[in-house]
């Protein structure tokens, strides 16, 4: 049976922490060990991990992290644990019984490199098409997946970062591309599963590992609502993402529809021109997002491409 252990990055949200804490105890499957990663001024976190410690039939421990930004504390508690699998919750997720265990079903293929989980949102109205998870033949990675319910473990591109777990063995040959520490780090999960893919794994989603995601307060420097700013890291990321990635006739195939048609989340010039005729001057802000963000993510894949060269 594989070691597991559960990672879970935090910052400044010890209720949602603890209530994730006590969620971990109930599970049908406990874990080997749970990581708690966090900064040194958090102390109501750890204050919580403290108490779980010394109560818990758990093990619980609280690692530090000093750098900036979202992946480092990633990489800080991959770097602490022992186990063969390694699960990824956010704080504020509350998994259900059951989580860890379908969690952990893919993996008795020795080529799953990757399994995601269902992350249910209270009140949640968006729309999911049956391919979430996937990129589509000309560039478009469809969103959503933590809402898509699929009866049996389905084969994607990529799954949510707060529910997923990895084969550690794996996720430690990957590279942690820097460019994507950027903001809200923005698809660093979806590169790491095109990196296992090209390496010959699969990423698997399976609904069965279901987490409920109570939306807890965030820095406000990474305001969800601040949809221009949100646009602009979206563009930026995903087309270094997808130059990164794509090659040939997908790569042109992707820089036609990207640039010229684009999606809701990042304009191209078709849907830029509705738009402006639909909703006027409001729309500036956005279309600007959006070209300034595609514009600067394929310079630094040209820049990257260069480096590599030389």
């Amino acid at each position: 049976m594989n070691r597991v252990t559960v990672i879970i990055p935090t910052w400044l949200r010890a209720n949602y922490l603890a209530r994730c804490l006590t969620a971990l105890e109930r599970q049908t499957r406990l874990p080997e060990e749970v990581i708690v990663v966090g900064r040194r001024e958090d102390t109501p976190a750890q204050q919580v991990v403290a108490d779980f410690a010394k109560r818990s039939h758990l093990l619980v421990r609280w690692v530090e992290v000093d750098k900036p930004g979202h992946i480092a504390p990633i990489k800080r508690g991959l770097e602490e644990t022992k186990g063969e699998i390694v699960a990824f919750l956010d704080d504020d997720t509350e998994p259900e019984r059951g989580w860890l265990q379908a969690l952990l079903e893919p993996f008795v293929d020795p080529k799953v490199a990757c399994v995601g989980g269902r992350v249910i949102v209270p009140n949640f109205h968006g729309k999911v098409h049956p391919d979430a998870g996937r990129i589509r033949w000309y560039g478009k990675c469809v969103g959503n997946i933590g809402a898509l319910d699929a009866p049996v473990p389905v084969e994607v591109d990529g799954v949510p970062e707060g529910n997923c777990a990895w084969r550690v063995r794996i996720l430690r040959q990957l590279d942690f591309d820097p460019v994507f520490d950027f903001d809200d780090a923005s698809m660093y999960g979806l590169d790491l599963c095109l990196q296992a893919k090209a390496l010959g794994y699969h990423v698997i989603y399976y609904s069965a590992a279901r987490v409920v995601h109570h939306i807890a307060p965030r820095d406000p420097t990474l305001n969800r609502q601040d949809r221009p700013r949100r646009t602009f890291t979206y563009s930026r990321n995903y087309t270094y993402l997808a130059m990164k990635h794509f090659r040939g006739w997908r790569r042109i195939s992707f820089m036609l529809w990207w640039w010229l048609i684009g999606e809701q989340g990042s304009y191209g010039v078709v849907l830029s021109i509705s738009n402006l005729i639909l909703h006027g001057h409001k729309t500036w802000p956005i279309l600007k997002a959006s070209f300034i963000g595609k514009w600067i993510g394929t310079k630094i894949w040209l820049k990257n491409c260069r480096n590599k060269g030389r």
